[in-house]
């Protein structure tokens, strides 16, 4: 594990998905197959409200410093089913590729994909 995802700055929202893993076949008489693969996983976005470039900072080299997916972290996220509370998971970069905006205001908007590990 490489570390613990910064809680400052906090993010704004994060949004939660959990995807299910199917193999669907469709056949030229137009009959569909399902097949479960009895594997789900959940995904999270965590977005931030505009940030400084210093503010940024903090996030964007932890982010960096994972290699993408490769690397994994413990991070805290609000409890969806109690928001008074928060939730540890173990979790990577969903991707290689963190893209950022920056506005004219010169506030970077920035929004992080993670998976949680099983």
């Amino acid at each position: 594990m490489s570390g613990t995802y910064p809680l400052s700055p906090y993010f704004e929202s994060v949004k939660y998905r959990k995807r299910h893993y199917n193999l669907m076949s469709e056949s030229l008489n137009g009959r569909t197959q399902v097949r479960s693969l009895s594997s789900s996983r959940r995904e999270f976005t965590l977005v931030y409200p505009p940030l400084s470039r210093t503010e940024m900072d903090t996030v964007f080299n932890f982010v960096d410093s994972q290699e993408g997916p490769l690397g994994t972290f413990s991070i805290s996220l609000p409890d969806p089913d109690s928001p008074s509370s928060t939730f540890t998971l173990t979790a990577r970069l969903a991707n290689d590729v963190q893209a950022f905006d920056l506005g004219v205001d010169n506030l970077y908007r920035y929004e992080v994909d993670i998976i949680e590990v099983l």
